[in-house]
């Protein structure tokens, strides 16, 4: 996956979310100045994983469902 541009993630804020965000709120989401901000990668392939599981095999006190690195 190319990484993100802020044009894109600007135009689907506008397209989807009425430019709910702040375009500082946005840039964060390219460029990442706060340690604890995932990038959007990150958050995408965490998300993959999460769907790729089945759920019913997942334990209810399981509170990492396999978000670990691999």
């Amino acid at each position: 996956m190319s990484r993100p541009t802020f044009a894109t993630l600007k135009a689907m804020n506008a397209e989807f979310f009425g430019s709910r965000w702040d375009e500082k709120d946005v840039e964060q989401l390219v460029a990442p100045t706060f340690g604890v901000v995932s990038s959007f990668e990150k958050v995408i392939s965490d998300l993959q994983r999460i769907v790729s599981k089945d759920l019913g095999q997942v334990s209810p006190d399981d509170h990492c469902s396999g978000l670990t690195n691999d």
